[in-house]
């Protein structure tokens, strides 16, 4: 029962509040209905019924003497004069019968009162077109079914019934859903709002003058969350900036030092070690720099991929295997050449050449693979690689800060693409960029 429960209940909280509403208004249109019943319903119908019966037994007493006794038409006639209520004897003015199961669930009442006023049955049946009208038949006045016009009847309106059953509650649920809308609008803003934060983007300052005290407060926290996020980047962006050139300068000098040094298997050494830590300091940069503030452009991605290629021919074998007539693709150009480029360095770096770089396009995507030749990883660390500062046993032996899969990744997500690493069934590891082609 939770489990179907958990499954049916509504997920939003405009349905959610319009559904404890309306079960709310449901029981209160039950208690009115209930209420009518019991208090109004039901006496009026007993006291009808008793009045009826009353009638019933004197026209019941008259048909009995009215062959012996001529005074019982003149008593029929009274009755008539005084309450309406007359016995029809003629079988072609008898009431054409027909089942009515809603009028029957009312009339059941009035048979019930005139069968205890009686002591026994009797049977009513409603009419109400051409004129509404009573029509009860009593066994032990064989042949003959008395009539009760219902002259206040007329003025009965079915649909003002209706409208209440109906309308109320509709017009309630319309209404809800026009007020709940409302009250989510500002909620849907700051959905928005921090998604846009979330994917790095620039978010408009929220209304916090109008509406609501409890959105405003909301609204004043976000803006002043978003305030200080977009500080931190700033921050962040002065301070690698200024590690970027407070390192690079000491780097710069040891290096000179170092080609001067008389020792030169020495000073080959100090230079590589120079060289690995530059390339570690670019790689923070790049990490923190995920280059979220490039613009998106429509890229033939062959040619990112070409000038990628031409970058490593000159050191190792990459041989570039492209899909002709591919698709533009929205991209950040700058961002997607630093993600290959860095792919390419890891399969250098742990890997084996020759490289293999391919391009194809699917369904509704661009796939760019890269692919080395060397003993691949375990698959169980690649979900591990991904995180920053984390790197594989492969390169336990060899200089790196193990950021270069992290920035792929961010910069995949930033694209909304997909990544896959696999080891190849051939021999070495091959890294998958899904890239979504833009709706047509």
């Amino acid at each position: 029962m939770g489990y179907l429960w958990a499954k049916l209940k509504p997920k939003s909280a405009v349905w959610r509040t319009t559904l404890v509403i309306s079960i709310v208004l449901l029981v209160s249109q039950y208690l009115s209905l209930a209420f009518f019943w019991w208090n109004l319903y039901l006496p009026e119908m007993r006291q009808h019924g008793h009045y009826v019966a009353v009638n019933l037994s004197l026209l019941r007493n008259a048909e009995k003497d009215v062959l012996q006794n001529p005074q019982a038409l003149e008593m029929q006639a009274w009755v008539k004069q005084a309450t309406g209520i007359e016995v029809v004897r003629t079988p072609e003015d008898f009431p054409a019968i027909k089942s009515k199961p809603f009028a029957e669930f009312f009339t059941r009442e009035l048979e019930a009162q005139l069968r205890l006023e009686l002591h026994e049955p009797v049977d009513v049946y409603f009419e109400f077109k051409p004129k509404p009208q009573l029509w009860l038949y009593i066994p032990s006045m064989k042949d003959v079914w008395v009539r009760e016009p219902l002259l206040f009847f007329a003025q009965y309106n079915p649909f003002i019934i209706i409208a209440w059953l109906i309308g109320v509650p509709l017009m309630a649920i319309i209404a809800i859903l026009i007020l709940v809308r409302q009250l989510n609008r500002p909620l849907k803003r700051l959905e928005l709002a921090a998604r846009r934060v979330a994917k790095g983007q620039h978010s408009s300052m929220l209304e916090t003058k109008r509406g609501p005290s409890e959105i405003r407060a909301v609204n004043a926290a976000f803006n002043q969350m978003t305030y200080e996020i977009q500080q931190a980047a700033k921050d962040r962006t002065v301070m690698l900036a200024g590690i970027s050139h407070d390192l690079r300068t000491p780097l710069t000098r040891l290096r000179l030092t170092a080609e001067f040094m008389s020792d030169k298997d020495l000073a080959e050494g100090m230079i590589l070690d120079i060289e690995d830590m530059d390339a570690i300091l670019e790689q923070f940069i790049a990490f923190m720099r995920d280059g979220s503030d490039e613009p998106l452009e429509p890229t033939d991605i062959n040619c990112i991929l070409n000038e990628v290629t031409a970058q490593f021919s000159q050191q190792t074998i990459v041989n570039f295997c492209p899909e002709s007539d591919l698709p533009l693709v929205l991209v950040r150009r700058m961002a997607i050449k630093r993600m290959i480029g860095n792919l390419v360095n890891n399969a250098l770096r742990y890997g084996q050449a020759p490289i293999e770089l391919s391009s194809h396009k699917s369904r509704d995507a661009l796939i760019m693979t890269i692919r080395d030749h060397g003993q691949g990883i375990d698959e169980a660390t690649i979900p591990d690689l991904l995180q920053p500062f984390v790197r594989g046993e492969s390169a336990r032996t060899t200089q790196g800060s193990g950021l270069g899969l992290a920035i792929v990744a961010r910069i995949v997500k930033m694209h909304k693409g997909t990544l896959d690493i696999r080891n190849h069934p051939d021999g070495g590891l091959e890294v998958s960029v899904s890239l979504p082609l833009p709706k047509s």
